[in-house]
């Protein structure tokens, strides 16, 4: 079986053609171009789409489908957009399935992109054979899937596995949501740039300052591993708070594997040790003691194998 996996980020879509063994036959990448509107971002995703199909020198009728892992709340069932993705305007309401088998002529799934990053990791990734999953993505924003007995949970409106907003710190930094203490304003990449700039102005010594004001969560993760002392300790507080939120999944659903990946979980062992030992310091000892903790075995390539894996999974 082949499928066309499309994953649709803020800046970038990646389009690929893929086995229901996880083999990558041919991929190709547009400018998302999210400013412009809902009616550029879907030709791009065309674009990123045909391209691919071309390099594989595939047509789509000989797909068994479409998939598209995007941004925001999907109804996966109608395949319509039930909120806004970031910084795409008119993509609420959209009904992006009716959308992609228009434009691609062969059936067509759509899911929000966590939860389908969740399900490449479980089809295909680290969590292979698990039962229950809990996949956190940790980037520009932090989001979540939830895999729990080979399904997953999508919730009454479908806004389950959105552990970004689970509240770790009462009264710390307001979140974009406008709530106050989210994990993803504690331990998102732009809310650990944001914290060593406020270390940086309060003159403590770091290889950041050569940074200036662009410092990001890429040149954090490379200072620390040049032996830089705030960039390590500020991971290590963005992996405390990451740690806790994993504790209060893992207290409630008891999951056997947790895997995380995006952008930032890159720092490696200066994220994700403090994570997974503040988790299973918190958590419940039967249930911290069953949960394998790791990164994603996949890396960036789970959004788009996830996108595939729903036309094989065949979600209803």
């Amino acid at each position: 079986m082949l499928a066309l996996g499309i994953d649709l980020g803020g800046t970038k879509t990646l389009a690929a053609v893929v086995s229901d063994r996880s083999e990558i036959m041919a991929q190709a990448s547009e400018p998302t171009l999210a400013e412009e509107g809902g009616e550029t971002v879907l030709k791009q995703i065309e674009k990123a789409g045909r391209s691919a199909l071309l390099r594989a020198g595939l047509t789509p009728d000989q797909l068994s489908g479409v998939g598209l892992g995007t941004p925001g709340i999907v109804d996966p069932i109608q395949g319509l957009m039930l909120s806004e993705a970031v910084n795409i305007p008119e993509w609420k309401g959209r009904n992006l399935k009716a959308d992609l088998e228009r434009i691609f002529q062969c059936p067509a799934f759509v899911e929000n992109d966590a939860n389908a990053a969740a399900l490449g990791e479980w089809r295909f990734g680290s969590a292979t054979g698990a039962q229950s999953l809990l996949y956190i993505t940790v980037g520009t924003g932090i989001g979540g899937g939830l895999i729990i007995e080979g399904r997953l949970v999508r919730g009454t409106s479908f806004a389950a596995g959105e552990i970004g907003h689970i509240p770790v710190e009462p009264e710390g930094p307001v979140c974009g949501c406008g709530r106050r203490g989210c994990l993803e304003a504690l331990a998102s990449g732009p809310a650990i740039a944001e914290r060593a700039q406020e270390y940086l102005a309060r003159g403590v010594p770091s290889l950041l300052s050569e940074w200036g004001t662009s410092v990001s969560a890429r040149a954090i993760a490379d200072a620390a591993e040049k032996g830089d002392l705030l960039s390590r300790h500020l991971l290590a507080t963005a992996g405390k708070y990451l740690g806790i939120a994993c504790a209060m999944v893992v207290n409630l659903l008891n999951p056997d594997r947790i895997a995380i990946g995006g952008g930032v979980a890159k720092a490696g062992r200066w994220l994700l040790e403090p994570a997974e030992w503040e988790m299973r310091r918190r958590a419940l000892d039967e249930a911290g003691r069953a949960v394998h903790f790791g990164p994603s075995s996949l890396g960036d390539k789970a959004g788009v194998l996830g996108a595939a894996a729903l036309v094989f999974t065949r979600p209803d």
